[in-house]
């Protein structure tokens, strides 16, 4: 968990959904999906929280929230951030989804995991992440969980710089989703089929499975020039392809929601 910590030190994670349209429609779409599913004053634990750009979201949105997030630096921001607005309506803690043991069984409504699955290269790991927010979600209540896809990052890298095809440890992560030791080494790249194989184990009715980005990461700079009104228009072609199984391999991050049995 080290490498986590020192990578988000350096990296602006606050900006990260914000700072233009392509990454933008990651957002946008979460929340698309999400929003019509999470009924009203919702009880929402969100692991791996991050700066709380979604935990925030639904917090003026009505909702009782609880954000947890491994690393200090996002910690502090999101208690920052709380100070600021002078809400009584969220908490704040520093904790690893793996283990989510000060919180009591069957307690959420709701459960956002929209970014521990990006950082857990062992199944092990994986699965009891999910199993703790199985745990600690309520029967009928909805987990969301995001991932990066593997073979979206080996076409997106090679689309910016032609000469990443030569680039062994994105070779490495395209066969086992595990970047090189000499690289940052804190990442994990998923398979569409590989959350469908992993969640079908868990007690679980599956909602929906889309690509929240799509192909925007391809195509950025054209994407990036869209005026308001253009972006909507691509937004509502995204809207209408963001779930079919044979384009998701395309996208960057993935959503993968579902009810607890």
């Amino acid at each position: 968990m080290e490498g986590i910590a020192k990578y988000y030190e350096g990296y602006d994670e606050e900006s990260r959904l914000i700072k233009d349209n392509s990454h933008k429609v990651e957002f946008i779409s979460t929340t698309h999906v999400l929003d019509k599913k999470i009924k009203k004053d919702a009880r929402i634990l969100e692991v791996g929280a991050g700066t709380g750009r979604y935990s925030f979201y639904y917090l003026n949105k009505g909702h009782m929230i609880t954000a947890l997030d491994i690393v200090q630096k996002n910690v502090e921001l999101m208690m920052e951030k709380a100070r600021t607005i002078e809400s009584k309506n969220i908490e704040i803690k520093l904790g690893d989804a793996r283990n989510l043991s000060q919180f009591d069984s069957n307690t959420f409504d709701v459960v956002l995991c929209l970014g521990p699955i990006y950082h857990l290269s062992k199944l092990e790991d994986r699965i009891k992440c999910i199993g703790e927010c199985m745990r600690v979600l309520k029967p009928g209540g909805i987990l969301a969980v995001a991932y990066i896809n593997r073979y979206a990052q080996y076409v997106i890298q090679i689309s910016r710089d032609k000469n990443y095809i030569n680039d062994e440890s994105l070779r490495s992560i395209t066969k086992s989703g595990i970047e090189p030791e000499e690289g940052e080494n804190c990442f994990y790249f998923s398979t569409y089929d590989e959350m469908e194989e992993t969640m079908a184990g868990f007690s679980a009715e599956k909602l929906e499975h889309v690509g929240t980005d799509g192909i925007v990461h391809m195509m950025r700079d054209n994407i990036n020039a869209l005026d308001e009104s253009e972006l909507e228009k691509w937004l509502d072609y995204h809207f209408m392809t963001f779930d079919n199984p044979s384009l998701i391999g395309y996208s960057l991050h993935n959503l993968y929601v579902c009810k607890k049995k």
